[in-house]
């Protein structure tokens, strides 16, 4: 196991570099000065966003400077995504002025290609959805340009779905302050529409990008909060109260990680989702089908995972399944959380088949998940042999825990 990877050992070599003692890290975390120790040995996973954040902001770095791998950029399965980056980026800077003689799409097709392109940020397909982003955005920018007094609402309601996804997709993989780039040119596109739904969608992008951030909780949830607040009585359509819902399911998982209670978001996200059924369509391509009773349950797991209490996530677990789940990647958290709750009760066995399960149904998402690639590299250290050489060990090889 010498070539073990783990959050924790990026700390200490981080604190060294710092000339910064465990002790001192302690003071400045709020932790002990054992847990500090256990981390950085590998004995204890860092299994808590508000733990990561904490080390983050007292080490002065990021959260991806104490979970990223050079492979994640590497893995073949989404080299597709990768190798579109630079293409995207160069079309968020130029707001699509780029050299492009094609014939722009119609936005009849924009919007079914943008409803294409959700279905596969939404699976986690990122092969798939990279090389589609750069061209889709191109043209979006292209329509509004080019549009007449009647089309011009419409082209700018695409251009904010578009962008929106754009920076859901960025997020995912990592590209933060580029996600960033992308989810305020969705704001930008919202405010020139004055829907609520593209208004709310472009709110939740930017409180999702900034709880990467140490230091910016308080932003995360003023950003969402606030927001929700502001549209609330204009809340009526499918596509608004989906939008409008995920705003305090942000909600909630920010003020878990405070150290807040998370509860007055979620009721309210599950008094949203149960408006669903009578609500009137959508008139916005501006959507988060996502959205329901299952993924508020989803969401209820997540902020237990944070309140470090395993039973309650699998109590919750127990009300619902991964069936009811819209989309491979809600299905894929389900898994994932379930098998954290195991890990942190020690059962350990059940918790491999559950990230095996959600390996499977979203490998593309799950293998660079950094709460699975430290929670596998800790069972790696302390589960039975005849899991580190079977199904646990070549997980831990896929997640990229220790070399192939």
């Amino acid at each position: 196991m010498d070539a073990d990877r783990f959050i924790g050992q990026q700390v200490r070599v981080i604190r060294a570099r710092r000339g910064i003692s465990q002790q001192v890290l302690a003071d400045r975390t709020g932790l002990s000065r054992g847990a500090i120790a256990k981390y950085e040995s590998g004995e204890r996973p860092i299994d808590s966003r508000r733990t990561l954040l904490a080390l983050a902001a007292a080490l002065d770095v990021t959260i991806g400077d104490l979970t990223g791998h050079e492979q994640d950029r590497l893995d073949p399965a989404t080299a597709g995504f990768h190798v579109a980056v630079p293409e995207l980026e160069t079309v968020l800077w130029a707001r699509g002025n780029v050299t492009d003689t094609a014939p722009p799409r119609s936005l009849d097709e924009l919007t079914a290609l943008t409803d294409t392109a959700t279905r596969l940020r939404n699976d986690c397909d990122y092969a798939r959805l990279g090389p589609m982003l750069a061209p889709l955005l191109t043209d979006a920018y292209r329509r509004v340009r080019d549009a007449d007094p009647g089309s011009v609402d419409r082209a700018w309601d695409v251009l904010s779905a578009v962008t929106y996804g754009v920076a859901s997709a960025l997020r995912a993989r990592g590209y933060y302050a580029l996600a960033w780039t992308a989810a305020q040119e969705s704001q930008r596109a919202a405010t020139q529409t004055g829907g609520v739904a593209p208004v709310a969608a472009a709110a939740f992008s930017q409180g999702q990008i900034m709880l990467s951030r140490p230091g910016a909780l308080p932003a995360a949830l003023s950003t969402t909060i606030d927001t929700a607040e502001q549209l609330s009585a204009e809340v009526r359509t499918v596509g608004e109260i989906e939008t409008y819902g995920m705003l305090h399911l942000q909600g909630s998982i920010v003020a878990a990680t405070l150290g807040a209670d998370p509860e007055p978001y979620l009721l309210e996200a599950a008094e949203q989702a149960d408006r669903l059924p009578d609500a009137r369509p959508s008139t916005s391509v501006t959507r988060n089908e996502s959205f329901g009773p299952a993924n508020v349950t989803l969401w209820r797991m997540s902020a237990a995972m944070e309140q470090r209490d395993p039973g309650k996530v699998l109590a919750l677990a127990s009300t619902v399944s991964a069936a009811d789940l819209p989309n491979d990647g809600r299905r894929a958290q389900y898994f994932v959380e379930t098998g954290r709750a195991y890990a942190m009760q020690r059962n350990y066995r059940d918790s491999l088949y559950a990230l095996l399960r959600a390996e499977h149904v979203a490998p593309q998402h799950v293998r660079t998940m950094a709460p699975v690639r430290e929670l596998v590299g800790h069972m790696m250290r302390t589960a039975r042999r005849n899991l580190t050489t079977g199904d646990l060990g070549r997980l831990a090889q896929r997640v990229g825990v220790v070399p192939t």
